[in-house]
């Protein structure tokens, strides 16, 4: 099936303020349990935790899970929104743009051109569904030898564009639905799968003989 790249709308961004307790806050509550849960005689309190998971943690794998989890998000309510199978699944966070992109399958975007006009739905932001008449000559067996129109129709829609049909039928308060249902059940294990498990206790370790120089038979200065 032909897929279109979109960029997912009504997406602020992981930089966004409204973010940010999504980013800090699992890192936060995990340092704070690890001080409470050890077992060990070598005590580490809540900083050494944080600056543990600041060596361990991999932020641009943190911020790709998020981001893969507002984009099924996304994916589910334009779902219900248009009451089809959406096809819509998640492609990649760009970091450089702090943006997330979707790939969108070609008769997800024809349907919504269909639509446009028959549903009241978001402004298309200058965006002329005549302009795509052509997609519904694509030829899956031709693959990338498709007629003049069709490439050129193709070439038009890009993943601007596409997101522009994408938010057509979306709802502004989407975003703080998902942030609100992804810190509930899925913030923890985003940044879960963002800790390298030798990182985490190379540092632990070495934390502590940092802190006890003396039970890891290093004297240190004093």
């Amino acid at each position: 099936m032909k897929m279109l790249e979109a960029i997912v709308p009504d997406f602020s961004g992981l930089s966004s303020p409204i973010w940010a307790p999504l980013l800090s806050g699992p890192r936060e509550r995990a340092a704070e349990a690890r001080e409470f849960l050890q077992m060990s005689d070598y005590v580490l309190d809540r900083e050494d935790y944080l600056a543990i998971y600041a060596e361990a943690a991999d932020q641009a794998k943190q911020r790709t899970e998020l981001a893969k989890c507002f984009c099924n998000r996304f994916a589910i309510h334009l779902a219900i929104k248009l009451g089809i199978p959406h096809g819509v699944r998640f492609a990649r966070y760009e970091l450089a743009f702090d943006r997330v992109v979707a790939l969108v399958p070609l008769p997800t975007v024809r349907w919504i051109l269909a639509r446009c006009g028959e549903k009241r739905h978001r402004s298309l932001d200058g965006l002329k569904q005549s302009k795509f008449e052509a997609l519904w000559d694509f030829e899956p067996q031709a693959g990338d030898h498709q007629s003049e129109a069709v490439t050129r129709a193709l070439g038009m829609m890009d993943a601007a564009a596409v997101g522009k049909l994408l938010r057509a039928f979306s709802s502004p308060g989407m975003e703080k639905a998902a942030i609100k249902a992804i810190a509930a059940d899925q913030a923890a294990h985003a940044f879960a799968m963002s800790i390298d498990g030798d990182k985490y206790r190379a540092a632990r370790d070495r934390r502590r003989r940092e802190k006890y120089p003396r039970a890891f038979g290093h004297p240190g200065n004093t």
